[in-house]
């Protein structure tokens, strides 16, 4: 049985050093990710983000209501 590509979205938070206080603010961001699970999504987020400098962590990750990206 074949696997069918999905969209997902991932929601990432990114620890940043406020440069002028010194306290650590939380950035948060969304991804579309087009995967078959969402393990998929994870392994693409980690390798996108490897070698950041910055902490980062995957909060979610949600199914989309997408189902086709028209280019």
């Amino acid at each position: 049985m074949d696997q069918v590509n999905k969209y997902f979205i991932a929601k990432i938070s990114t620890d940043v050093e406020d440069e002028e206080t010194g306290r650590v603010k939380v950035r948060r961001e969304e991804k579309l990710v087009n995967a078959i699970s969402p393990t998929d999504v994870e392994a693409k987020i980690t390798k996108q983000l490897e070698g950041s400098m910055e902490d980062w962590r995957i909060t979610a990750i949600v199914e989309s209501k997408i189902n086709e990206v028209v280019e």
